[in-house]
C-alpha cells in the first residue's frame, strides 16, 4: 500500500535546492525505519539483517489508540500494526548489539515520570543505544483518548522534556511546573550517560513543515530534529526548514555542529540512479542522520531486506 504522504518522487528535485553553506561536520549517518510487519518473526528478521548491513539507527513511531479523524490520511490505515514505541525498542534491543534505537514517541501520551523510567530501562539495557525522539502528536483526539488537552500539547511536551532530563540526572527532583507538580521524587536506576532527546513536529495538513513555535521550541531545547514523513515529498522545503532550524540553534546561542539532523528519503519510491545524489543533496543541506524512509514498503521482509541491500552495495564508501 502506497500513503499519501509517499508520492514517487523523481530524481531532479535531488539537485534543485540550494545547500551552499548548511554541510555539517560531521560523519553521515545512515538508518532507515522499520516497516510495518504483521509478524514478529518479520520484526525480528528485518531487524537483524538491517545491524548486519552495517546501519546506524533504527527508528519507528506509533499510535497507541488511533482515532480516525477528519485530517487522517485517506490511504492510510489506523489498523496498521503500530506497536507501543517503548515495548518495540526492547525488542529491537534484545535482537541488536550495536545498531542506535531511534522510537518516535508520543510523549503527551505519557506521565513525565513513566517516560522517563521507561526510557532510562531502554537505555540500561541496550548499553546506551537509545536516542529518544518526542513529538506531542498530530492526531488530537488520540491525545484527547488519554485525558490530555490538545490545546496544551506544547507546554505539556516543553516541561515534559525537562522532568524527562532532571529525573535522569538528580537523585531527587522537585518540579513545580504549570502542568508537571513533582515533589522528591526519585528515578533509580539512572541511565549512565546523557540520553539525548530529538524532536519531531508537522502535520499532513503542512506537507511536514513545522509550525514556527515548534521549530523555536526544537531550536532551544532539543538535541536534534527528526523529519516528519511527509516532508520527504518536497526536497526543497525540506532544506529550507532546516536552514531556518539551523539559524535559530544559533540565535538561542547554542552549538549549531553538536544539534542533529534526521532527514528522510522515499527509497522504495525513487530510482537506483537518484540514490547516491539524494545522499549527497541532505549531508550538503547539513543533515547529520539520513533515515531511509520504508515504513509502508512494498514488499515482506525479505523484499525490504534485499532493497537495504542494494543501497548498501550502491553507496558503498559514502557513509
Amino acid at each position: 500500500m502506497t500513503s499519501s504522504q509517499e508520492r514517487p518522487v523523481g530524481p531532479v528535485g535531488f539537485a534543485e535546492p540550494d545547500v551552499s553553506g548548511l554541510g555539517s561536520r560531521r560523519r553521515l549517518r545512515i538508518g532507515g525505519d522499520l516497516p510495518y510487519f504483521a509478524t514478529r518473526h518479520e520484526l525480528r528478521d528485518y531487524v537483524q539483517a538491517f545491524e548486519d548491513l552495517g546501519y546506524d539507527h533504527l527508528g519507528f513511531g506509533e499510535h497507541v489508540l488511533p482515532a480516525r479523524a477528519p485530517n487522517w490520511p485517506s490511504s492510510m490505515s489506523p489498523c496498521e500494526p503500530w506497536h507501543e514505541a517503548f515495548t518495540q525498542a526492547a525488542f529491537v534491543a534484545a535482537l541488536t548489539s550495536r545498531v542506535e534505537i531511534a522510537p518516535s514517541v508520543l510523549l503527551p501520551l505519557r506521565s513525565a515520570g513513566l517516560a522517563a523510567k521507561q526510557a532510562a530501562e531502554i537505555d540500561l539495557f541496550s548499553e546506551g543505544r537509545l536516542r529518544l525522539c518526542v513529538s506531542v502528536g498530530w492526531n488530537r483526539e488520540e491525545v484527547q483518548a488519554f485525558g490530555v488537552d490538545p490545546t496544551t500539547r506544547g507546554q505539556l511536551v516543553e516541561e515534559q522534556v525537562e522532568v524527562l532530563r532532571l529525573l535522569w540526572t538528580e537523585p531527587s527532583v522537585t518540579y513545580r511546573g504549570k502542568l508537571i507538580q513533582l515533589v522528591d521524587v526519585a528515578l533509580n536506576p539512572r541511565p549512565e550517560r546523557r540520553v539525548p532527546v530529538w524532536m519531531g513536529g508537522g502535520d499532513f495538513a503542512g506537507g511536514g513543515v513545522p509550525k514556527p513555535v515548534v521549530l523555536d521550541r526544537m531550536a532551544r531545547i532539543a538535541d536534534g530534529y527528526k523529519m516528519f514523513g511527509p516532508l520527504m515529498r518536497d526536497v526543497r522545503a525540506g532544506v529550507d526548514v532546516v536552514r531556518r532550524l539551523r539559524e535559530l540553534v544559533v540565535e538561542h546561542g547554542r552549538d549549531v555542529d553538536a544539534f542533529g539532523v534526521e532527514a528522510r528519503i522515499a527509497l522504495q519510491l525513487l530510482p537506483e540512479d537518484a540514490w547516491v545524489t539524494s545522499l549527497d543533496t541532505w549531508r550538503q543541506a547539513g543533515a547529520t542522520h539520513l533515515t531511509l524512509s520504508n515504513r509502508r514498503g512494498a514488499g515482506g521482509a525479505d523484499a525490504e531486506i534485499a532493497r537495504l541491500a542494494r543501497f548498501r552495495e550502491l553507496t558503498d564508501g559514502l557513509w
